[in-house]
């Protein structure tokens, strides 16, 4: 498999090419995740997913590979964009979809308690 497709929490599609950590990997901005090879190894499950301005520069040495690895991921899964609006829209969309394990508890219950108490201000740009 050389690339993964997954569906966000929007609908939309987001196309992701598909490597081994060992590779070299270039300086350009993207959304990446770590993965294991889905059920019945069909597809990919993310286990981490996040996003860089510098994508060789991030994975020299990411903290959260060796967890990653002992939950099973085998390669690194990556979505180029240059434009940082347009990666920091693909995470949350794919996020909020997919839920990767080891991004942490989404507990939309603590971001609906900070907006009541006035402390986060939710806006929305169509």
């Amino acid at each position: 498999m050389t690339e993964a497709i997954f569906r966000g929490i929007s609908g939309r599609l987001h196309r992701f090419s598909v490597h081994r950590p060992h590779e070299q990997f270039g300086s350009a901005p993207a959304v990446y995740c770590f993965a294991r090879p889905g059920p019945g190894g069909r597809g990919w499950t993310p286990l981490f997913l996040s996003r860089t301005g510098n994508l060789a520069k991030r994975l020299a040495s990411h903290e959260q590979w060796p967890e990653a690895q002992l939950l099973g991921a085998t390669h690194i899964l990556i979505h180029q964009h240059d434009e940082r609006d347009a990666r920091e829209y693909v995470e949350a969309d794919l996020a909020k979809a997919l839920r990767p394990s080891m991004n942490g508890p989404f507990l939309d219950a603590e971001l609906t308690e900070a907006a009541e108490a006035g402390g986060v201000r939710l806006v929305w740009a169509a």
